[in-house]
């Protein structure tokens, strides 16, 4: 009977002792972080509608270019004639030919790259003529003498607003005598009558709105009488509602959306910087190359830092800047060492056009950069368009 007892007491010290350790080894180890974590490549949706038509950049015998101040398609491609102007818009997701965004990188057949500079400086000086309001008020009043001695007259013809930005309506009044009159809109180079033109009431008013671009605006109105036309002149200065980042963008093209704020953190390196996005979660990393490619932040606290350790005024960077800087190379990365330490500020976006790659992206201070993404593409490329 006692080896009995003395038997069960064994066991069920042995069956407390054995749960005690299942307690323990329950507990879940400490995992350590891979490191450095293999990175994730953010890649422009392949799929994106604009890649049908807008495809310069993968067409053969087409290489990449970046945009200038000054630059128009009409200047770029001077000369040559495997492309024409509207089509090289339309492959380059371009908005307006003469408003390239500055700093964007667009595709131009190769044979035509190399020239470009002189035939930029020389198409611009060309079909940029400067329109006087003083040459404007005289023609009219000549004009409008003329007609008075002949019959027909215009007694009024003025805007409500002489300047107005381009989300702004404009409202044309006049007064005149004549069999018929004509309103319309003159072009840089000259003023006359479309041969579709409607005639409007020889007295009467009209309304315009939705200005794309800002510039001098000059319309016409033309009143058919007794002894021929009579014509009056008046012209509007449109301003962008929005700004460009940078005061640059596709000038005079306004922006269709103002810059939207992001916080963002941004670093310099040796040969290049990174930026990261608070909305996203992601890192931009732009090198000396003109080369930026975008990769997810995985970072998690408690990550460790890099432990290379930088030479005397150079640092190595941590957190997400280090994973990715780690998992790169390195010092031996493409970036080199960090040059100084991060810093959080409220940055901006805006895109380049409605239809545009590029993406203006404000840095610390007054720094702003051009980035172009290509649908598909895991490299993308970059220029500083404002320090």
């Amino acid at each position: 009977m006692k080896r009995l007892l003395f038997t069960l007491m064994m066991l069920l010290t042995t069956g407390m002792v054995g749960k005690a350790a299942l307690a323990q080894s329950a507990v879940t180890p400490e995992v350590p972080f891979s490191t450095p974590a293999p990175l994730i490549t953010v890649t422009p949706d392949p799929n994106d509608a604009r890649a049908a038509s807008c495809s310069a950049s993968t067409l053969p015998d087409f290489v990449p270019y970046v945009v200038r101040p000054g630059d128009r398609l009409a200047g770029l491609i001077a000369g040559q004639t495997t492309v024409t102007v509207t089509q090289l818009a339309a492959l380059n997701c371009i908005d307006d030919p003469d408003a390239l965004p500055v700093g964007a990188v667009i595709w131009l057949p190769k044979q035509v790259v190399s020239d470009s500079m002189s035939a930029t400086e020389e198409a611009t000086a060309e079909t940029t003529p400067e329109i006087t309001l003083e040459a404007t008020a005289e023609a009219t009043s000549e004009a409008t003498a003329e007609a008075t001695e002949e019959g027909a007259h215009i007694q009024s013809f003025a805007a409500n607003a002489q300047t107005v930005s381009n989300t702004d309506k404009v409202t044309f009044n006049w007064m005149a005598q004549g069999s018929s009159a004509y309103f319309y809109a003159c072009t840089v180079e000259e003023c006359v009558r479309p041969s579709n033109s409607a005639p409007v009431p020889v007295s009467g008013s009209i309304s315009l709105n939705g200005f794309q671009s800002a510039g001098t605006y000059r319309y016409r109105l033309d009143v058919d009488g007794a002894g021929g036309p009579v014509t009056s002149d008046v012209s509007v200065q449109v301003t962008c509602a929005q700004d460009w980042l940078g005061g640059v963008g596709a000038s005079p093209l306004c922006p269709e959306d103002p810059a939207r704020t992001v916080y963002a953190v941004w670093q310099p390196f040796q040969r290049g910087v990174m930026i990261w996005f608070s909305d996203s979660k992601q890192i931009n990393v732009m090198t000396n190359d003109g080369q930026v490619r975008v990769y997810v932040d995985q970072y998690v606290d408690g990550q460790p830092d890099p432990s290379e350790k930088a030479p005397n005024g150079l640092l190595t960077p941590v957190r997400g800047f280090g994973a990715i800087w780690e998992a790169l190379g390195g010092a031996d990365s493409p970036l080199g060492w960090a040059q100084a330490k991060e810093v959080g500020y409220d940055a901006a976006r805006q895109a380049a056009g409605h239809t545009s790659y590029t993406t203006y992206i404000a840095g610390p201070g007054s720094a702003v950069y051009a980035v172009t993404m290509i649908p598909g593409g895991q490299v993308g490329y970059w220029a500083q368009v404002a320090w």
